[in-house]
């Protein structure tokens, strides 16, 4: 999918005198409609003419806009594209989403030379997050988030999400202190409260898959001191990786960090290049069930 505005159709090319007296036909492609519904000359016809021609040939063209000769091109509509279905079935993956996207160039110091006009390249990223808000004490994240083993007595039920409590570590009075850490495989997340120890221990589900253990999940506690209530956030984030905008299967090989959380499979009419941007949420997860969501492809 370009990053430009939409193209503009007609039945002729615009003619018109510029201000050296010659007469030039000017081929619709050389406009596009902005984001603001005005048409334009696009990138690569703007340095075309000079600064006395462009506002007369926007204006020719704007005119010719306004009597019906030329109009925005119709939009192709959407088709599916690629359908995105969860690694593992159950109601986790229904907080799973894929991202697709053309980041910007890094900008640099160095001084500006004029380059040619290329396409971005698109990227996915998948993300998995899980938010646990509310609590009031440190019961409560044992109760919401989930144990790693049970504790006879203590009615907590296991974790099911990116990350458990430490069973038996729920003990902490009044607030946790604010915090955050990438938690990583065989590693503890000790949420601490002011002057009083240890308020309760995260760790890792330990079948989360290898990619996500060795890369890490991001913990974030927030705390509402006026509320007197705290969040639980965890995100799992992959790297980006890039695929060709124009693929008909664009999203082969994808690397384990993505595939062990979301698979690819191709919509009943076969694959196709997906629109960029998106952002598509995984749903349906449950009992025997795997979350999916379909891109498309505008």
């Amino acid at each position: 999918m370009s990053d430009t505005g939409k193209a503009v159709v007609g039945r002729r090319p615009l003619v018109f005198t510029d201000t050296d007296g010659s007469q030039r036909f000017v081929p619709l492609s050389a406009f596009e409609i902005d984001a603001n519904g005005e048409i334009k000359l696009t990138a690569e016809w703007q340095d075309t003419f000079g600064p006395a021609d462009s506002p007369l040939l926007v204006g020719l063209a704007t005119r010719a806009r306004e009597d019906g000769e030329i109009a925005a091109a119709p939009e192709a509509p959407s088709l599916p594209a690629v359908v995105f279905k969860a690694a593992v079935q159950g109601s986790e993956g229904n907080n799973i989403k894929v991202m697709l996207a053309c980041p910007e160039p890094e900008k640099t110091t160095a001084p500006a030379a004029p380059a040619p006009r290329k396409e971005k390249t698109p990227q996915l990223t998948v993300v998995q997050s899980e938010v646990y808000r509310g609590l009031a004490k440190a019961a409560d994240a044992a109760k919401q988030i989930g144990t790693d083993q049970l504790l006879e007595g203590s009615g907590d039920p296991i974790g099911t999400g990116l990350v458990q409590v430490k069973a038996g570590t729920a003990k902490g009075e009044g607030l946790p202190d604010p915090y955050t850490k990438l938690i990583k495989d065989d590693e503890e997340g000790k949420v601490m409260c002011a002057g009083k120890g240890v308020y309760f221990t995260l760790v890792l589900r330990k079948d989360l898959p290898k990619t996500v253990l060795e890369e890490g999940v991001q913990v974030t506690v927030s705390v509402d001191p006026t509320a007197k209530t705290y969040d639980v956030k965890a995100v799992y984030t992959s790297k980006p990786h890039a695929f060709e905008a124009d693929a008909v299967i664009p999203l082969t090989d994808l690397p384990e960090e993505i595939t062990d959380v979301v698979g690819v499979s191709a919509p009943p009419r076969g694959y196709a290049p997906p629109g960029v941007p998106q952002t598509v949420t995984l749903r349906g997860g449950g009992p025997g069930v795997a979350a999916s969501a379909t891109a498309y492809t505008s």
